[in-house]
C-alpha cells in the first residue's frame, strides 16, 4: 500500500512539474476589425527547465506552416553552449541546417567568445565572431569580426561604462571603416534608472559628424510587483508605439519553465527581466497581440502542400538593401523579428533594411494570387 501511495505521489509531482511550463505562443495581427493568426511558437524544455527547442510557424489561410526550429545545448551550469537554427524546406518537408552559434565561457562562467556560422555545402562555415572583455567581473567591451574572403576583418566594437553602483551608464558602439582602417563612432545607448535601480529609460543616439543626434528612446513602466506593464518606443520624428503587458499576478514566472530565461548571461544586459508574474499577453500598439499558453502546444497535423512559387530575396545576408523577386506580382512584404514582432511592412520590391538590428528575420510575402510565401532574411 505504501508503494502504491508513493508511486502515485511521484506521478503527481512529475505531472505537476510538466504542467509548469510555458508551452506555446500565438501572435496575431489586427486586420479588418479583428485579430487573425500570424506567427506561432512551440517550446520544449529539458529536466532542468532549460529551453531546448523553439519551433516557429506561420499561419497560412487555415493551418500552421512550419518555418524553422532552434535547438539549444547546455553545459553542466545550465548555460547555453550552442544554438542551431534549421529552416523548413517546404519542397522536401524537412528541416535543414541554416545557422549556428557557439558560446564559450571563462572560468567565472561569463561568455567570452561568440562564434557565428552559416551552413554551406555540407559544412558549417564561419561568418562572424565576438570576443568579450571583463574587468572586475563586469563586461566592459566587445569586438566583432566578420569572416571575409578567408580572413577575419574588424566589424563592430562596443564599450560599456558603469555607474558607481555597477549599473550600466552607457554603451558606445563603433563601426570599422575598411577604407581608412580606423574605428568610427556609430551609436550610443544612455541608461536612466528609477529609485529601485530598474531601467526606466534608454536613449539611443547616432553619430553625425562630430555630434550625437537623438534617434529614439525606450521607456518602461513597472507595476508594484516589478512587472513591466508598458514599453514605449519614441522616435526622433515624434512617432511612438506603446506595448502593454498583462499578467496573472497570483503566479510567479519563476515557477514555470519559460523561453525568456537568460540562457547565456547576456539576454538582459540592455533591459531588465520584465516578467515577475506569469505573463499572459503582450499587445504592441493596436496591431499585434501575443498570447501565451501554459496548457497546450499548437496543434500541427500535416504540413499543407503549397504550390512551389519562385520567390527570391537577394542579397541574403544583407546589410542595407534587399530585392524581392517573384514570378507573381508582389502586393506586400512584412518583416518580423525572431520574436514574431512586425518590424516593417512595405509594398516596395527594393527594401532598405539598414535600420534593422543584426539577426534573423522572417519575411511574409503576399502575392496577387492570394498566396503567401515565407522567406528567411539574415541582417548582417
Amino acid at each position: 500500500m505504501k508503494k502504491i501511495t508513493l508511486s502515485l505521489l511521484l506521478l503527481f509531482i512529475v505531472q505537476s512539474y510538466s504542467q509548469n511550463q510555458l508551452l506555446s505562443r500565438i501572435d496575431e495581427i489586427y486586420n479588418g476589425g479583428t485579430f487573425v493568426n500570424s506567427t506561432g511558437f512551440n517550446y520544449e524544455y529539458d529536466a532542468n527547465g532549460n529551453l531546448t527547442t523553439e519551433t516557429i510557424y506561420f499561419w497560412d489561410t487555415n493551418a500552421w506552416v512550419a518555418f524553422g526550429k532552434t535547438f539549444y545545448t547546455y553545459n553542466a551550469n545550465n548555460k547555453a553552449t550552442e544554438e542551431i537554427f534549421q529552416s523548413f524546406n517546404i519542397v522536401n518537408s524537412m528541416f535543414e541546417n541554416s545557422e549556428r552559434i557557439i558560446y564559450t565561457y571563462n572560468a567565472n562562467g561569463d561568455v567570452e567568445n561568440i562564434e557565428d556560422f552559416i551552413w554551406g555545402t555540407g559544412v558549417w562555415e564561419p561568418e562572424a565572431r565576438t570576443n568579450l572583455i571583463y574587468t572586475s567581473g563586469l563586461l566592459t567591451s566587445g569586438v566583432t569580426e566578420d569572416f571575409v574572403g578567408g580572413v577575419w576583418v574588424n566589424s563592430f566594437r562596443s564599450t560599456v561604462t558603469y555607474n558607481p553602483n555597477n549599473t550600466i551608464a552607457q554603451i558606445v558602439d563603433e563601426e570599422w571603416n575598411t577604407s581608412s582602417n580606423v574605428w568610427e563612432l556609430d551609436e550610443r545607448e544612455i541608461f536612466t534608472y528609477d529609485a529601485n535601480d530598474n531601467i526606466s529609460l534608454v536613449e539611443t543616439e547616432t553619430r553625425n559628424g562630430s555630434v550625437w543626434e537623438d534617434d529614439y528612446t525606450i521607456s518602461y513602466v513597472l507595476d508594484g510587483n516589478g512587472n513591466r506593464i508598458s514599453e514605449t518606443e519614441t522616435y526622433n520624428g515624434g512617432t511612438s508605439e506603446t506595448t502593454t503587458y498583462t499578467y496573472d499576478t497570483s503566479a510567479l514566472m519563476s515557477n514555470f519553465a519559460n523561453p525568456f530565461a537568460d540562457y547565456n548571461g547576456l539576454q538582459y544586459l540592455l533591459e531588465d527581466f520584465p516578467y515577475v508574474n506569469k505573463i499572459l499577453t503582450i499587445t504592441s500598439g493596436s496591431t499585434i497581440r501575443s498570447t501565451f499558453d501554459y496548457n497546450n502546444v499548437l496543434s500541427i497535423n500535416d504540413v499543407p502542400i503549397v504550390k512551389q512559387i519562385n520567390v527570391s530575396v537577394f542579397p541574403n545576408p544583407s546589410q542595407d538593401y534587399i530585392t524581392v523577386k517573384s514570378s507573381e506580382t508582389i502586393t506586400n512584404v512584412e518583416i518580423y523579428s525572431a520574436l514574431g514582432k512586425e518590424v516593417m511592412s512595405t509594398t516596395l520590391k527594393n527594401i532598405n533594411i539598414s535600420e534593422l538590428s543584426s539577426g534573423i528575420y522572417l519575411m511574409n510575402i503576399s502575392l496577387n494570387s492570394g498566396n503567401k510565401v515565407v522567406r528567411k532574411l539574415v541582417k548582417k
